[in-house]
């Protein structure tokens, strides 16, 4: 971080306490937070600088221990076992419900309702439970569609696929040029959140039924979804090892020029491929359009322990590192959005402008006590259908026997 940056930071965290009144005696507080920031550098001066700034102006003692994303929930859910877990944590709205479940969290409406600046009511109610909020909005993320114009135009496509008809379409001309149509990972260790299930909202279609109780995503929308996939793996519409394949890594379809598209591509995977094949071949567009035009985004949020030491400051903090100010400069050093009603890109520039444009059709899918658990089983079957080892049809049934036999014993 910039010193300057630095500096801004934290002043508006000291800003920001005192509208919280006076710090407490000394106490503990402690924060688990995630590379938000991917930047480590970066990351570890942000965060540094707050835990200064909040312990000076607070006479508290703030812990920020930065963890890895990688097995997160395993880590948490041992800590709070254990009764050692954090005072405030980073969750996405899809792990909010279950740690309520748990009855591992704090409400925290009263610092929601405090802030200055209006939240967007559609993130709001992706934290809220039973009509009650259980974090405090930080950012927002956003995906989208992303082309390589290049590899089209030398198939002969003028026009870039903006429906699964076309994208279908554009498959075998792609194929004769030995490059699929779309980027897919099919691997059991992605999140279900930015491969399947954009296609299964795009179908129309649910992962859970609207009263919880059973899986939805054996549905003919479902199996339109998942034939969409296996059709395309058929005529080489996807990678060779689609099945198998893990994204991120360095040399990703996308990033090598090896795949023509990719339709839940997050911000900095969209900058990552920019830089690899040229801004000249880049196309950011909106999120693919089937039954319904949708893309998944969540808002991160930090939430309270039941279990904290201290609530009272723990909330001070909370309001503190949520803050406009704050959390503004978090989302301009991250690049994800504000989770604010008027919240600007955060940035300027043309890839920031484009994914604005996408902001409207995101989703962060069902609220459910269970939804990481229903990911997890239905994870294979789908990879068993992308190998040819069960049908659409098959593959689903079968998740959705074992995923309402979990819903009927929880």
């Amino acid at each position: 971080m910039r010193p300057a940056a630095v500096l801004v930071v934290s002043a508006l965290i000291a800003a920001s306490l005192v509208a919280c009144g006076p710090g407490a005696a000394v106490n503990t507080v402690t924060l688990w937070m995630y590379p938000v920031i991917a930047d480590q550098a970066q990351s570890r001066a942000f965060w540094q600088r707050a835990e200064a700034g909040f312990e000076r102006d607070t006479g508290a003692d703030l812990r920020i221990e930065l963890q890895p994303w990688e097995g997160r929930q395993e880590k948490l859910g041992a800590a709070l076992m254990a009764g050692n877990g954090p005072d405030v944590v980073l969750l996405q709205s899809d792990m909010i419900p279950q740690y309520v479940g748990e009855n591992a969290l704090a409400t925290v409406d009263d610092v929601v309702a405090g802030s200055p600046r209006a939240y967007s009511p559609p993130v709001l109610d992706a934290l809220r439970v039973h009509g009650q909020a259980y974090g405090v909005p930080l950012y927002r993320t956003v995906t989208t569609t992303v082309y390589n114009r290049k590899l089209f135009a030398e198939a002969g496509i003028t026009q870039l696929p903006r429906t699964w008809d076309e994208v279908k379409a554009a498959a075998p001309k792609l194929a004769a040029h030995g490059i699929p149509v779309l980027d897919y990972s099919g691997s059991t260790e992605e999140t279900l959140n930015l491969t399947f299930y954009p296609l299964l909202w795009q179908a129309g279609g649910r992962v859970f039924t609207p009263d919880g109780r059973k899986s939805a995503f054996a549905s003919a929308e479902g199996v339109s979804a998942l034939r969409f996939l296996v059709d395309l793996n058929a005529v080489n519409g996807l990678p060779r090892d689609a099945a198998t394949k893990r994204s991120g890594l360095a040399d990703d379809a996308m990033v090598t020029g090896r795949a023509a598209m990719a339709h839940a591509v997050t911000e900095a995977a969209a900058r990552t491929v920019i830089a690899a094949i040229g801004p000249e071949n880049a196309v950011i567009g909106l999120p693919l359009q089937n039954r319904a035009r949708v893309a998944f985004g969540t808002p991160g949020a930090l939430s309270l322990l039941r279990g904290a030491k201290n609530p009272d400051l723990a909330r001070k903090l909370l309001a503190a590192l949520t803050s406009p100010p704050v959390a503004g400069e978090l989302c301009a050093r991250s690049g994800f959005f504000g989770p604010w009603s008027d919240a600007a890109p955060p940035s300027a520039d043309a890839v920031d402008r484009e994914f604005a444009r996408a902001l409207p059709f995101t989703s962060a899918g069902d609220a459910h006590p269970q939804a990481r658990k229903v990911m997890g089983l239905l994870a294979p079957h789908l990879q068993a259908a992308l190998l040819g080892e069960k049908t659409p049809e098959q593959a689903l049934a079968e998740a959705a026997a074992e995923a309402d036999a979990l819903l009927g014993r929880s």
